[in-house]
């Protein structure tokens, strides 16, 4: 086999598996993940429930504070799932993660802050 041939047969080889390499990242994304810190909100939501709940309540008023508390819930969910349609992925309570890599770049996007935005709370960019 001659020089050229030899070229021109490694360079055919190399485009044909960059192609097919391309196509099958096309045909077999990664799935996309975002994680939010949902302990924080219920964490945060159970304080003002128990500074709310006093002794020798009436039933009623333990019924009302613990509406409050589903109605929350509900509201948390409605913004999981919007932020899950918003970013097309899926989306990943942070305590489930066991560890991430140091530094900056953990490969899962935090995506609290907008589901705070959802809730009307203040984000950490807002209140500083």
């Amino acid at each position: 086999m001659t020089m050229g041939r030899l070229l021109a047969t490694c360079c055919v080889s190399v485009a044909l598996s960059c192609g097919i390499g391309y196509a099958w990242l096309r045909t077999h994304p990664s799935p996309r993940l975002v994680r939010v810190d949902v302990g924080s909100l219920f964490e945060e939501q159970k304080k003002l429930l128990a500074a709310r709940l006093k002794p020798g309540m009436t039933e009623e008023e333990q019924k009302a504070i613990f509406l409050v508390a589903a109605d929350y819930g509900k509201q948390v969910d409605a913004a999981l799932y919007t932020v899950a349609n918003e970013c097309q992925c899926a989306v990943l309570n942070s305590a489930a993660i066991v560890r991430l890599p140091e530094g900056e770049s953990s490969g899962i996007q935090d995506m609290t802050w907008r589901l705070l935005q959802l809730l009307g709370k203040p984000t950490e960019n807002e209140s500083q």
